[in-house]
């Protein structure tokens, strides 16, 4: 049962995060890689949210269905690295070193806000 729910989670949340990022891309008037960077922000968010939230007794649900399934797929330090690497690669130093970052205290934030917000409901 518990490779089944990490699969289900793993799934919705690979195909997730492709649209979603691929959507966000398309809106940006920047070079900076703002999908992954927003999907990484809202994956961790959610992570916040739901460590509050979520009944204990249904852990073995929740557990490997959202975070090792869903949110495991759904953000994605291996495209925020490759992202990364491209930036460094075509000479985007600056713009590379606030990608990291921004990437790195946004999901923090993200986090942190999420606990915080369920921790007071």
């Amino acid at each position: 049962m518990k490779i089944l729910l990490i699969s289900l989670g793993a799934s919705l949340g690979a195909l997730s995060r492709y649209y979603l990022a691929e959507v966000l891309n398309k809106l940006t008037f920047i070079n900076l890689p703002i999908g992954i960077l927003s999907v990484n922000f809202i994956g961790c968010f959610i992570l916040g949210l739901l460590i509050n939230s979520l009944d204990p007794k249904l852990e073995h649900i929740f557990n490997p269905l959202l975070f090792i399934g869903f949110l495991g797929s759904f953000t994605t330090f291996s495209a925020f690295s490759r992202e990364t690497i491209d930036l460094i690669s075509s000479g985007n130093i600056i713009l590379a070193s606030s990608y990291i970052l921004l990437t790195v205290f946004s999901c923090l934030l993200g986090t942190w806000c999420g606990m915080l917000i369920t921790k007071y409901s």
